[in-house]
C-alpha cells in the first residue's frame, strides 16, 4: 500500500473490538447492535446455512433430472456459491456492517437498486418464514399426535411463531447458541445418514449400487413435456436442474449478514468461510451422489402431491432409506424425520434474524423509518424483529380468499429474490475491485482475499451471465404450458426490480450504476482491512 493510501485509510479511527461499532462519521447513524457472536457461533451459522430445508426438501426436483444432469448442475452451482461466499467474505471483512451484503448495493451500485432489491430481499425472508411455519406443522403430522388435531393448525402455527419470535428478542449470542445446538444435531444427522446410506447401498441385495444409473434413467425423465426432440428435451432438463439447484443453495451467503454482530469479524468471518469448499463437497455433492444410487429419477414420490399424503412432506433423504429396505415405521427413520423438523425450525428462526438485519441495513442507509433501527440495551433491534416476524403470520390468514391472493403474490415476489441477490453481490464485487484499483489500493494487501488463488474477477462475469440465463430460463421451462401464475412466479421480481429502479433513478436523478470515482470505500472501512 502506498503512502497516500495509508494516510487515507488510517484517518478513519474505527473501534471494532469488544461490542463497539465504528465511530467514524456516517451519513446515517449506525444501529446500536452488539458484537456478541463468537468464532464458534459464526462457524456454526455458516455451516447451518448450508444444511437446511433447501437441501432436505428442495433436492427432490433436482433428482428428477437423473444422476448425470443432477450432479453436473450441483457441481456448477457449487462453483458459483464458492465464488459468492468468497466475494461477500472479502467485502464484509473490508466493511463489517449490519446486514453487510444488503448495504453493499447502496455503497457500490446505486441507491435505486439498493432500496428496491433490499426491500424484495427483506420481504422474501419474511414470506419464507410463513412457508417454513406451514412446513413445520405438516412435518409434525408425521407422528400423528392427537393433540395436534385438538390444538388445530392455526393455533399450532401461532404457538411456534411466538416461541421463535421470543427467541430472537434475546441478545444475539442466544441466537448463536440456538444455531450452535441445532447445527450439532444436523452434523450428526448428516454423518450418520451418509454412513447408513453407504452401508445399505453396499449390502442391498437387489443389484448393483448403480442400478438407477441405467440408460433409461441416467439422463432423467422428461417430466416437462415440451419438446419431442431428445436433445432439446435434455437441454430443458439441464436448465430445469440448474434452476432447482440454485434454489437448493439459496441463503448460502447469509452468514455475511451477521458481520455487524461478530466479535473480531476480521478473524472470525474468514474462519467461518474458509472450509466452505469441503462443506459443499460433503453435504451437497456426496449426499446427492448417494441419493442418485438410492432413488430412481422416475420415483413418483419425488413429484407426489395430495392432501394427507405424508410423502409430500417427506425428504428424499428418508425416501432413499426406505427404498434401501429400512422400515417406514422404524425408530431411526422417525429420528431422522425429527432432525429434519428441527432444521425447519432453525430455518424459520434464521428467517426472522436475517430478515430483521436486512431491514436494519435499510434503516442505516436512511430508506426506512428510524424507529425500526432502535435497539434495546442488549443491542436487539426490537421493532425490526417484530415487523419481520409479523409478516410471517400471513400464513394464518391465507384461508381468506382476499388474503390468500396477496399471500401468493408475495410468495411469487420472493421466488427469485435469492438469485437476484447473488447477481447484485457479483456486480457489487466488480465495483469493489474497480474502486480499489481506482484508489491505488493493492488487492493483495487486503486482510482477507479469496483462497486458492480463485479467479474472482472472471467468476464475477461468469456468475452474472449464469444467473441472468437461469432467471430468464426459469420462465422458458414453463412457456410451453403457459399460465399467468407461472409467468408471475418467474418474472414478477425482475419486472418490479427493473421498473422500480429505473423509476427511482429518474425521480432522484441518480445513475443505475455508480461511476467508480463516486464509490466511497473509506467511510465504513475497517481498521483491520489490511494485512
Amino acid at each position: 500500500m502506498n503512502e497516500e493510501t495509508h494516510l487515507l485509510t488510517s484517518s478513519f479511527n474505527q473501534q471494532e473490538v469488544g461490542n463497539e461499532h465504528p465511530t467514524h462519521p456516517h451519513p446515517h447513524p449506525h444501529a446500536n447492535t452488539k458484537r456478541l457472536l463468537t468464532s464458534l457461533h459464526t462457524s456454526m451459522i455458516s455451516l447451518g446455512g448450508i444444511i437446511g430445508t433447501g437441501l432436505f426438501i428442495g433436492v427432490r426436483i433436482t433428482l428428477l433430472n437423473g444422476p448425470i444432469i443432477s450432479l453436473m448442475s450441483y457441481l456448477y452451482i457449487s462453483l458459483i456459491c464458492f465464488y459468492i461466499i468468497q466475494a461477500v467474505g472479502e467485502m464484509s471483512c473490508y466493511m463489517p456492517l449490519n446486514g453487510s451484503l444488503c448495504q453493499f448495493q447502496f455503497i457500490y451500485i446505486s441507491n435505486p437498486i439498493g432500496i428496491i432489491n433490499n426491500f424484495i430481499y427483506w420481504i422474501s425472508w419474511s414470506i419464507t418464514l410463513a412457508l417454513e411455519l406451514s412446513l413445520i406443522y405438516n412435518m409434525l403430522k408425521y407422528w400423528q399426535w392427537q393433540w395436534l388435531d385438538i390444538i388445530g393448525e392455526t393455533w399450532m402455527i401461532f404457538i411456534i411463531w411466538t416461541i421463535l419470535t421470543i427467541c430472537n428478542l434475546f441478545p444475539v449470542n442466544n441466537y448463536g447458541n440456538i444455531e450452535f445446538i441445532i447445527t450439532i444435531f444436523k452434523i450428526f444427522f448428516m454423518m450418520g445418514w451418509i454412513v447408513i446410506s453407504i452401508s445399505l447401498i453396499m449390502n442391498n441385495g437387489s443389484g448393483s449400487g448403480f442400478k438407477y444409473w441405467n440408460k433409461d434413467l441416467i439422463w432423467g425423465i422428461d417430466y416437462i413435456k415440451v419438446i419431442e426432440n431428445p436433445v432439446g428435451s435434455k437441454l430443458i432438463n439441464i436448465l430445469s436442474s440448474l434452476i432447482s439447484s440454485c434454489f437448493t443453495f439459496q441463503s448460502i451467503e447469509s452468514v455475511a449478514i451477521c458481520s455487524g454482530e461478530i466479535i473480531d469479524v476480521h478473524k472470525n468471518l474468514p474462519r467461518a468461510i474458509k472450509y466452505v469448499v469441503s462443506r459443499i463437497v460433503i453435504f451437497y455433492i456426496l449426499t446427492l451422489f448417494l441419493l442418485t444410487l438410492m432413488i430412481p429419477s422416475n420415483d413418483p414420490r419425488l413429484v407426489s402431491s395430495g392432501e394427507g399424503d405424508n410423502d409430500m412432506f417427506s425428504s428424499p433423504f428418508l425416501i432413499g432409506l426406505i427404498n434401501m429396505g429400512m422400515s417406514s415405521s422404524s425408530f431411526l427413520l422417525g429420528f431422522f424425520n425429527f432432525i429434519i423438523l428441527i432444521s425447519m425450525v432453525s430455518a424459520a428462526n434464521s428467517n426472522i434474524y436475517f430478515g430483521s438485519r436486512c431491514l436494519l441495513s435499510m434503516v442505516e442507509e436512511g430508506y426506512f423509518p428510524v424507529m425500526f433501527g432502535e435497539t434495546t440495551k442488549s443491542g436487539v433491534p426490537l421493532n425490526a424483529i417484530l415487523l419481520t416476524s409479523s409478516i410471517g403470520l400471513i400464513s394464518l390468514l391465507s384461508k381468506f380468499k382476499s388474503i390468500d391472493i396477496f399471500y401468493k403474490l408475495l410468495i411469487n415476489l420472493s421466488s427469485t429474490s435469492g438469485l437476484i441477490m447473488w447477481l447484485f453481490i457479483s456486480i457489487s464485487y466488480l465495483q469493489f475491485r474497480k474502486a480499489l484499483a481506482f484508489n491505488s489500493i493493492v488487492y493483495e494487501n487486503l486482510a482477507y482475499t479469496a483462497i486458492h488463488r480463485f479467479p474472482m474477477i472472471k467468476f464475477s462475469y461468469i456468475t452474472i451471465v449464469s444467473i441472468v440465463t437461469i432467471i430468464i430460463g426459469n420462465g422458458i421451462v414453463n412457456i410451453w404450458e403457459f399460465s399467468w401464475d407461472s409467468f408471475i412466479s418467474c418474472y414478477l421480481t425482475s419486472i418490479i426490480l427493473i421498473v422500480g429502479s429505473v423509476w427511482l433513478s429518474m425521480i432522484w436523478k441518480q445513475p443505475i450504476l455508480k461511476k467508480v470515482e463516486d464509490i466511497d470505500i473509506f467511510t465504513d472501512q475497517s481498521v483491520h482491512a489490511f494485512k
